[in-house]
């Protein structure tokens, strides 16, 4: 029952700092290098969300949203993989792949919001030109519908994990992916130095 309410609080936590992200603030509470901790923290083991949170910053640096792009989620994706680990009790290395699966999947979930929201402009419009202006209600919506369904996706994709290792033995996957896991730091240092290197030439 506490790891089910640690759940709840830390799929909530996600969605208000997701808000983060673009529609409020951008003061980088979002990024996945805080909220691995944070959320590790909570959950009994801020070391692991720590690692988690950080590896998932540096394979996720270098998506740029560019036009209609949705890039993987990094918020979820370091919640759900800390989630994974604290409530599931998968290893650290399936819950990171865990998160960047959840991560990936939830672009399409914003994909669908972004619709969403852009059908509400003509009705926005309308309501400016009529002098009944409601921005501070279209807004709010907005903020609260982004973060509970964050918060949603979150508990829900955890909820799945816990039951997928009830009913399967996902403790056979752990040795490839411990083996895959221990590649990440690498990968993500050398997307970042290519990064990096590239920016230094384009200054150049």
């Amino acid at each position: 029952m506490i790891l089910i309410l640690k759940a709840l609080i830390s799929s909530s936590l996600a969605g208000l700092l997701e808000l983060d992200s673009v529609q409020a603030g951008q003061f980088l509470l979002s990024r996945p290098a805080l909220v691995g901790p944070l959320l590790g923290a909570l959950n009994g083991c801020v070391l692991e969300g720590a690692r988690l949170g950080i590896l998932i910053e540096l394979i996720y640096i270098d998506f740029i949203p560019v036009g209609g792009v949705v890039p993987p989620n990094g918020v979820v994706a370091a919640a759900v993989g800390v989630l994974a680990h604290a409530w599931a009790g998968v290893a650290p290395s399936l819950a990171f792949f865990t998160g960047l699966l959840a991560g990936g999947m939830y672009s399409f979930v914003e994909h669908r919001l972004r619709s969403s929201r852009s059908r509400r402009n003509g009705v926005i419009e309308t309501e400016i030109k009529a002098g009944r202006e409601r921005l501070h209600y279209w807004i709010a919506g907005a903020l609260l519908g982004e973060s509970a369904v964050v918060s949603i996706y979150v508990f829900s994709f955890s909820a799945a994990v816990v039951l997928a290792g009830g009913i399967f033995q996902l403790e056979t996957f752990t040795p490839a992916m411990n083996f895959a896991y221990s590649l990440m730091p690498w990968l993500g240092l050398s997307g970042l130095y290519f990064r990096f290197r590239t920016q230094m030439y384009k200054r150049g």
